[in-house]
């Protein structure tokens, strides 16, 4: 099992329903970089490596965000959870839709796997790194 890092392709703050000092909501739309993602051996790491807007960087997507709200406050990631966009491989025509599961949050990063559908979908595999449109998570954290 090997893990793919992302190329986090925008962060969006939707709300701050914590406060405005306390932290909110932000939706995080990404692709894969270089590599290949192989469905049911792989995960793909959004933050931790890989690149923001295709610079290189070993920044934690926390911190991503952080320097994002340019307030001076430390982000810390509590949960995160499927976005309301999937993803679209590139293809000749329409390549397949790739829909974020098993979303976790760990060490300031998040993890996910690729299925082919919403709910009850098997494992999706990537065969080229572009893809048509990128795919989302919505990410839950603190701000203080």
């Amino acid at each position: 099992m090997a893990t793919r890092q992302a190329n986090i392709k925008g962060i969006v703050f939707l709300a701050e329903p914590l406060g405005t000092t306390l932290g909110g909501t932000a939706l995080v739309s990404f692709d894969l970089v270089s590599t290949p993602y192989t469905g049911g051996a792989d995960t793909i790491q959004l933050g931790g490596g890989g690149t923001d807007q295709g610079a290189v960087t070993s920044a934690t997507l926390a911190t991503l965000m952080q320097n994002r709200r340019r307030d001076g406050k430390t982000v810390t990631i509590f949960a995160a959870s499927p976005g309301p966009a999937p993803g679209a491989q590139a293809a000749a025509t329409n390549g397949p839709v790739l829909y974020p599961q098993s979303v976790a949050v760990s060490a300031g990063n998040v993890t996910l796997n690729l299925f082919s559908a919403y709910t009850a979908g098997s494992a999706a595999t990537t065969t080229v790194a572009a893809w048509d449109r990128a795919g989302t998570v919505t990410v839950h954290f603190t701000a203080v």
